[in-house]
């Protein structure tokens, strides 16, 4: 990997040349996606994703926080995105009309992304990065970590050595995704390996790093997840059909985009809400220790 910062638009920097673009990346990740992969799910469901609903309302508030902090430091912050999958968070924080330097990392070649790496070995191999990072971004990713508890101490642990104390590391949990803080016993989705309440994340990674505050986001994205309530829900059966038609189509009508961030920003704020939508922003500082 180049250790360049090229211009990858007129608007966003990142650490490698320019990809032939949207269309052939996608193609070339769902060709991936057949051949080894550590999670052939994720690969096979995230290549080729467009903006929805809830990345819309994710990246309007995270785009909120690295522009405050780019005024704050007079120049284009530096984003680390640990598991970024296909980078897309690139191109939501350019829709923002963010200015920032960008650089992705992920285990999953098939995502190319600009560092292969595991986030989990980010302790040992934070020299390939091209600089130290302003931002670090793990958005929807720690619930990911296959060594539960103790992987996400571990990555929280490396992410706050890395980051100066300037800095912040922002971490997206979900909640009402798939009804995880809920704990059903007869939702199992086998991508996540803990399922927390906001209490309960705030509480593990506040072992390793300074949870500063905490925003709710989606009030509207989570509705779609009401027919996992059923306990005959199955994706193959009409509750999962139910799912599929609500989250892909009736809560992908464009006119809920204004009205999903405006109650976010409402709504995100109170504190007996924060953790009931889909997910949650946990705005994390260095420690300082």
């Amino acid at each position: 990997m180049s250790p360049l910062i090229e211009a990858r638009s007129a608007r966003a920097q990142t650490c490698v040349t320019a990809a032939d673009g949207p269309e052939a990346e996608a193609d070339a990740a769902l060709a991936s996606a057949a051949t080894a992969a550590h999670s052939p799910y994720l690969v096979a469901r995230l290549a080729g994703q467009k903006p929805n609903l809830y990345g819309e309302v994710k990246f309007a508030i995270v785009a909120r926080e690295i522009r405050a902090l780019g005024r704050r430091l007079g120049r284009p912050p530096r984003v680390l995105d640990l598991g970024c999958s296909t980078s897309i968070s690139r191109h939501y924080l350019e829709r923002n009309d963010l200015d920032f330097e960008y650089c992705g990392v992920d285990y999953e070649a098939a995502f190319s992304p600009d560092i292969v790496m595991d986030v989990r070995d980010l302790h040992r191999d934070r020299d390939r990065l091209p600089w130290t990072p302003d931002v670090i971004m793990l958005l929807d990713v720690l619930e990911h970590l296959p060594g539960k508890e103790p992987d996400i101490e571990a990555v929280m642990a490396a992410c706050d050595a890395l980051i100066p104390e300037h800095g912040l590391i922002l971490v997206v949990v979900p909640q009402l995704y798939r009804l995880d803080r809920l704990k059903l016993p007869h939702l199992q989705y086998p991508e996540h390996h803990v399922r927390m309440t906001l209490g309960q994340w705030r509480r593990l990674i506040a072992r390793r790093t300074r949870v500063s505050r905490a925003r709710g986001i989606g009030y509207l994205s989570c509705l779609p997840y009401l027919p996992m309530f059923s306990p005959w829900y199955r994706e193959d059966n009409g509750w999962g059909r139910a799912f599929q038609m609500l989250r892909s189509r009736a809560f992908e009508w464009e006119p809920l985009k204004p009205l999903e961030k405006g109650l976010t920003s409402l709504l995100g704020r109170l504190p007996g809400l924060k953790g009931w939508c889909n997910s949650t922003l946990l705005i994390c500082r260095a420690s300082g220790e």
